[in-house]
């Protein structure tokens, strides 16, 4: 019985003064870049995007030709089509592009229009809601697979996604309704623009063990002696902790 108690004190004790992570070294813009890039070209998409993302967020990143061209690649292969769209745009305003990368840019907004349009959403006239969600639907069943899978994608993310008005959603050209309004992308088209209402999604009441989470070491070492206390109360040796005046059968 010292046994245990002496372990799960000394775990509760390492765990509650155990030192901080050492901070690692932040990337450099170029280093973030770089890394991204290797990423994408070995089919590492998720992990190119993230460090584009770091790249990005720099001052440098926001004029580099290469980290805009990448950031939106790996976000078209994401299905992020707002992202992907946007990075295109800005990367072709940067002047010191060098012929390479301008006709990878050429290529990729080819690419990018040959498949993709986009549809104008504004709020409907007396909305009042600030934020909310785009329920994206096919008129009619999707039969091509590769666009099918597309289009799901960026359904169900929007779906789960709170989103302001006016808002530009790019899709597979076809048929669709955004919360049961109809419109229709069409390739050489312009760009239809519709209002909506906003759906909104009740949220459920978020329960009130978040504040436990924590607390402290201490806080959590005190928790765990006192669980540990209570579980085992009708241990002698236990009760004998408890209260030193007691000393019953088993008590040192």
């Amino acid at each position: 019985m010292r046994f245990i108690f002496t372990a799960c004190l000394c775990s509760a004790l390492a765990l509650a003064f155990s030192p901080p992570a050492v901070a690692q070294k932040q990337p450099t813009f170029k280093e973030s870049r770089d890394q991204g890039i290797l990423y994408f070209k070995k089919g590492r998409f998720k992990r190119a995007k993230a460090s584009l993302d770091q790249a990005y967020a720099t001052p440098q990143g926001k004029l580099d030709g290469r980290t805009l061209y990448y950031r939106g690649q790996a976000a078209q292969k994401l299905l992020l089509l707002d992202t992907a769209f946007e990075m295109l745009d800005a990367a072709e305003q940067i002047k010191d592009n060098d012929d390479k990368l301008k006709a990878g840019l050429a290529e990729f907004k080819n690419e990018l229009n040959d498949r993709y349009g986009a549809v104008h959403i504004k709020a409907g006239k007396g909305e009042t809601n600030k934020q909310g969600r785009i329920f994206l639907e096919a008129k009619t069943g999707i039969i091509n697979k590769e666009k099918k899978r597309v289009f799901m994608s960026i359904r169900e993310r929007f779906r789960a996604l709170e989103v302001s008005l006016p808002r530009r959603i790019y899709l597979p050209y076809g048929d669709y309704l955004a919360n049961n309004v109809p419109f229709t992308i069409s390739k050489g088209e312009q760009e239809p623009t519709v209002e909506v209402f906003l759906q909104i999604v009740k949220q459920e009441q978020e329960s009130p063990l978040w504040w436990y989470v924590g607390i402290g070491g201490a806080t959590a070492v005190a928790a765990g002696l006192g669980a540990f206390f209570l579980l085992n109360q009708e241990d002698p040796e236990v009760r004998a902790r408890l209260n030193p005046q007691f000393v019953g059968e088993g008590a040192p």
